[in-house]
């Protein structure tokens, strides 16, 4: 009998090269600094909504509940906050998280450990500020009239305070740059006046002489004449005068204490 004809041998099947499964992403891990700047961000955007101190805005529980933070991270952001001063905590019953508006004494410590820390000098920092110290004095001659009573009240209150004692011409000076500030209307003005009162005057030094106090309780006459008669471009003159005067007396090395 004829033989068949045989198959053709079926090729032999290639294994199927098995190839990993391609990796997923790693799931992004963020930084725990950046967990806490970011609680720390949303908890200031908070306080500022508030706009007013002693606002309750949660317990801890919510608030971390709210942010979906973990506690260690919640609590880190919290504290600085409350070293900034933006943040009260109350502990035990009726307790929680509070605002605080900075004050800017607050505002003049910070910036006083940071200049010390650069070395910056009393010149430096009378140099960079006069101007505003100018401003406040046109600004306040520019003011209502209640604002400027308030302010020759005080100067004719204090008539003759350069010949006290020097604890009270230390205080009498401090007092009248702070009212300057405040009445001005300008509270950047009133803030920048307050981080170089703050400076140049720090209490735990502050020394006025009986020359300096002289000088001081001159200018204080002058610019209270030129802010009844609402002379803003006097007022800015005799301020400026002073300014030059009293800058010469700083002395060149002294620095901003921390």
């Amino acid at each position: 009998m004829p033989a068949h004809p045989s198959k053709p041998a079926t090729p032999p099947r290639k294994k199927a090269v098995s190839r990993p499964a391609p990796a997923s992403a790693p799931a992004t891990v963020q930084p725990e600094d950046s967990l806490v700047q970011q609680t720390q961000t949303a908890l200031r955007a908070r306080i500022r909504a508030a706009a007013d101190s002693d606002v309750f805005i949660g317990s801890e529980a919510q608030l971390i509940a709210e942010l979906g933070v973990s506690r260690p991270t919640f609590r880190q952001a919290a504290r600085l906050l409350e070293h900034e001063q933006l943040l009260r905590i109350k502990r035990g019953i009726g307790g929680g998280f509070f605002t605080r508006l900075p004050s800017p004494g607050s505002v003049s410590r910070m910036a006083a450990s940071y200049l010390h820390a650069q070395g910056t000098t009393l010149q430096q920092v009378d140099r960079a500020l006069a101007p505003m110290v100018i401003e406040a004095a046109g600004l306040l001659a520019e003011a209502g009239e209640a604002s400027r009573t308030a302010f020759t009240d005080f100067v004719r209150e204090h008539h003759g305070f350069e010949d006290t004692d020097a604890k009270n011409r230390a205080r009498v000076v401090q007092a009248f740059d702070g009212l300057l500030g405040s009445l001005c209307g300008n509270p950047t003005v009133a803030l920048m006046l307050s981080l170089r009162n703050d400076l140049l005057r720090d209490p735990r030094g502050l020394r006025i002489n009986p020359q300096q106090a002289q000088a001081q309780a001159d200018f204080q006459r002058k610019l209270a004449a030129a802010v009844a008669r609402a002379d803003a471009k006097l007022a800015r003159r005799v301020t400026a005068k002073h300014i030059e005067l009293a800058s010469a007396s700083l002395p060149r090395a002294a620095r901003v204490q921390g």
